[in-house]
């Protein structure tokens, strides 16, 4: 997007100036590789962090000073982006400009003391905070399980193996594991070997920002973006049932395209026409022509080179589902589609990028995503309007199916 400014201090900044919004929003991301040793510890580290520090002992203390800043909000979390599992810190503050003081430094301060002076002692996390958040992420584990969507999707993910096949809240095993101390061991590692990027969207300059992060510029390391490898797979099939009444099917295709390219860019169109959205192959024909699937769709991971689809079935519908969503393929690289949906898949992807604008969350999500690539928003819009059906056929052919797996239910 254009007014976009980044700039390398010993942190990574993408500053977004605008006084279009009320508030400024930034967000502090630590990456590391990912690593099934570790996953389990930063995925709950977050948590205990942004509950309390050593200065405000209790969520109580810690959120009255934030209630003192027009009730600024901080939130944490954590995911897995490619090769790399990510702890992000989000800050939301009024403008200073609305309410004549300097509330964004203030709160940042507030930010430092959740960095720097977390609520520990004698090298680990204060053990009652750190029960009451394991019980809490044992209950979001074991929910995977219940939402027998994202249950299929990481049975299909262990199947292929590598960063994919680490959930991204580790395992009940592996939080077990977990101690007060380990989770400081995993806090130490953060602050002292993580990639560090800072984003902030909001009637902000240059000057302000660096003034204001220049506390947590000791932090971290200048660690480059790992990438997933290209891995050659063989072909994978895997069948398990429950007692349930619709049937998931969820299939793998790698895509041979390198993430930081144009085609990474030209693939959305590819996935727009394939399953990505209502218009599309997948959600047209399966389940609309055919009636075989209560919802079919696609989704493409550029960083991992994978395409997903998703669809829920009867039990009794599976092969024939199968061989319409490879039909769907199978057209779209012969370049079998009308000009009219690829203008419309154009258009929706269009629109995605429009709305960045209307909420700071999506564009610093989108600032955080397009690191990956060397392209502005602006640049991306034109490759998307450059994208033909020849590069959609010959892109489509650089898709193919390496596992399928199926939770089968009850005929209905």
């Amino acid at each position: 997007m254009k007014g976009i400014e980044q700039f390398q201090q010993r942190l990574h900044y993408s500053v977004y100036p605008t006084d279009k919004f009320k508030t400024t929003t930034c967000l502090v991301s630590f990456s590391a590789p990912l690593s099934k040793e570790t996953i389990a510890d930063r995925a709950l580290l977050p948590y205990i962090m942004e509950k309390s520090t050593a200065n405000y002992p209790s969520i109580e203390a810690f959120h009255t000073p934030l209630e003192e800043l027009y009730d600024a909000a901080l939130y944490a979390g954590a995911s897995k982006v490619g090769a790399e599992h990510v702890i992000q810190f989000q800050l939301e503050v009024v403008n200073d400009s609305l309410v004549g003081e300097a509330v964004l430094a203030k709160a940042i301060k507030l930010l430092e003391e959740v960095l720097l002076r977390p609520n520990a002692f004698d090298g680990a996390f204060q053990p009652l905070i750190v029960e009451q958040e394991l019980r809490l992420q044992r209950q979001r584990i074991e929910s995977v399980y219940d939402d027998k969507m994202r249950f299929a999707q990481q049975r299909l993910q262990e199947m292929l193996g590598g960063e994919l096949a680490i959930p991204s809240l580790g395992t009940l095993e592996q939080l077990a594991e977990v101690t007060p101390r380990s989770l400081f061991e995993a806090y130490e590692a953060m602050i002292q070997h993580d990639r560090i990027d800072v984003y902030v969207v909001g009637d902000v300059d240059r000057a302000q920002v660096t003034e204001a992060f220049a506390p947590i510029e000791t932090l971290g390391a200048a660690l480059p973006r790992r990438y997933p490898e290209s891995v050659v797979r063989e072909f994978q099939r895997l069948e398990e049932a429950q007692s349930i009444n619709q049937s998931k099917l969820h299939l793998a295709y790698a895509v041979d395209v390198d993430p930081t390219s144009e085609d990474a860019v030209r693939m959305q169109v590819v996935n727009g026409l394939f399953g990505g959205f209502p218009h599309s192959k997948l959600f047209m024909n399966v389940r609309e022509k055919e009636s075989l699937a209560y919802y079919a769709a696609s989704q493409y991971s550029s960083l991992s080179r994978m395409l997903f689809v998703y669809a829920g079935i009867d039990m009794t519908n599976q092969a024939k589902t199968e061989q319409i969503i490879t039909d769907q393929l199978v057209d779209l690289q012969a370049g079998t589609f009308e000009e009219e949906t690829l203008e419309q898949t154009k258009e929706m992807l269009y629109h995605q990028r429009r709305q960045l604008g209307d909420n700071p969350r999506q564009l610093i999500a989108w600032m955080s995503g397009s690191d990956i690539r060397p392209f502005t928003l602006e640049e991306e819009m034109a490759i998307i309007g450059r994208t033909s059906r020849d590069d959609v056929a010959k892109l489509a052919q650089r898709i193919d199916l390496k596992a399928v797996y199926c939770l089968k239910g009850e005929t209905t």
